[in-house]
């Protein structure tokens, strides 16, 4: 999870579930952040774990390296928020593990009306991999969108459309259904924009009526139920460091 220059204290609170983005940076500008038991009110002061030790509020969260690694994939409902807590939300992700007794967080962020496969894990250094653009790891999505998707929209989307961020890299895009009104797809990308999928049909004029996440790198949803998770098994485990090049192939 270490870089040369570190990361961003907010990016390495908001990736352990503590808040989300906008309410990481409350918690620093409110002085309720630590680093090396230094008060840090500077979001973009940058930490290097596992060497520093992060705390909010007097409670060390960036020591999951000395805990025993777990990885659970859950199929998350519609209407659950991917976050630790939130004051706001009627439920969290961490509703349905509740008899987890490690501090696990979830890995990147399904918005509150996608279902689909979310991975949950105390494994920072492998968290980081998954969601670096960097690495190319795939994410899979089965899309519902209103209309009927032309070829050449598809087209455009696979090459990139610019978004108010920027232009959106190439991905894999097929047809898997056309009925009256409606069109299924298939989505493959490795970006983490922001309710990317939902913008990128946006963009084209198709609104994205349901959106499930199949795939996310080597784990597959399988036949998880919503609300239903279950413990990686150990080679799902070392196919995702490998991937990830936490591993190599034996």
């Amino acid at each position: 999870m270490e870089t040369k220059k570190g990361e961003r204290l907010q990016v390495v609170l908001a990736r352990f579930g503590i808040a989300s983005r906008r309410g990481v940076v409350s918690l620093i500008e409110a002085g309720q952040v630590t680093v090396n038991g230094q008060v840090v009110r500077e979001k973009g002061f940058r930490v290097h774990s596992p060497n520093d030790k992060v705390a909010v509020n007097d409670r060390e969260i960036a020591t999951a390296d000395r805990q025993e690694k777990k990885y659970f994939v859950l199929h998350k409902p519609k209407g659950v928020m991917t976050t630790r807590q939130d004051p706001h939300a009627e439920r969290t992700v961490m509703d349905f593990l509740g008899d987890v007794p490690e501090r696990v967080f979830p890995v990147g962020r399904l918005d509150k009306d996608t279902t689909g496969l979310l991975l949950l894990t105390n494994d920072g250094e492998l968290a980081f991999r998954l969601t670096h653009p960097g690495f190319g790891v795939e994410k899979r999505y089965r899309a519902v969108v209103k209309g009927a998707v032309a070829a050449r929209e598809v087209e455009a989307l696979k090459k990139g459309v610019l978004l108010e961020e920027g232009k959106t890299a190439p991905c894999k895009i097929e047809i898997e259904s056309a009925r009256s009104g409606e069109t299924g797809l298939i989505v493959t990308l490795h970006e983490g924009k922001k309710r990317q999928i939902r913008r990128m049909f946006d963009k084209i004029g198709h609104r994205v009526k349901e959106l499930t996440r199949l795939n996310y790198g080597t784990l597959s949803l399988g036949d998880l139920r919503p609300g239903e998770k279950r413990e990686l098994r150990p080679q799902e485990v070392r196919e995702l460091r490998r991937i990830t090049g936490l591993e190599k192939r034996g």
